[in-house]
């Protein structure tokens, strides 16, 4: 998103669970939040989670982000029962390959995202890096998303490696509502028992702005090991 002293121009992210290119101006802020439900992993009933995100984001400049998100989350399994707890903290740098002003933007953007999150639950000594490739295309009223990424919990006793894949499709209905579609998915490359799943969804998607607010919605529909996956993204720039 380019945000203007007076409203936001789009939003964050036009999808549900997929990433967009769009970074902070420079010194612009914002603070963002999702929630997400993973509901019947691996056809199990009892298992299901919910995670709630929640972050400000600064722009270093036009075309780097710097975000710092806290995590909590919500599971229900058959081992322990349910529970809620501060899942990790992060630090995460977007950076945008092309510029952003609406007069000499190209219509394919790339940009990448890198970080690393501090994994509160378990062991002390595990951690999480992650990057992520992004490309988004837009022209005229069509607006279309592709990532891939990778994410590992790395510690003396874990060794996890997961892809993170999605693409997505997004069409204006009008200036500030849009509808779309997006398949999202995340794939286990290997597992040493610390609870990296596997699962891939397909489903709507809508995107609304209002001034310096904005959301964006998903209902993922399983398609792999899963049942549905909703998510929602909102946030405010200030």
């Amino acid at each position: 998103m380019v945000v203007a002293p007076g409203t936001a121009s789009a939003g964050r992210t036009f999808y549900g669970w997929l990433q967009g290119s769009e970074t902070m101006p420079e010194r612009g802020a914002e603070i963002g939040t999702f929630i997400s439900e993973e509901n019947k992993l691996e056809d199990d009933d009892n298992l299901r989670n919910t995670t709630w995100w929640i972050a400000p984001s600064i722009g270093i400049n036009d075309q780097l982000e710097l975000t710092l998100p806290v995590v909590f989350s919500w599971d229900r399994a058959d081992h322990g029962g349910p529970r809620s707890t501060l899942e990790h903290y992060a630090a995460d740098l977007k950076y945008r390959f092309v510029t952003a002003d609406p007069v000499d933007r190209p219509a394919f953007a790339p940009a990448i995202q890198i970080g690393i999150n501090r994994i509160v639950t378990g062991p002390r000594d595990v951690w999480e890096p992650h990057a992520l490739l992004i490309g988004t295309y837009q022209v005229g009223a069509i607006h279309a998303a592709i990532n891939l990424g990778a994410t590992a919990l790395v510690g003396p006793d874990a060794q996890d490696y997961q892809a993170v894949t999605g693409v997505g499709l997004s069409i204006a209905a009008t200036d500030d509502l849009r509808f779309g579609i997006e398949a999202y998915g995340e794939f286990a490359l290997n597992n040493s028992g610390t609870g990296n799943d596997s699962w891939a969804v397909v489903g709507p998607n809508l995107a609304w702005t209002h001034g310096r607010t904005w959301l964006s919605a998903n209902y993922g529909i399983g398609v792999y090991k899963i049942r549905d996956a909703p998510k929602l993204n909102w946030g405010i720039a200030f």
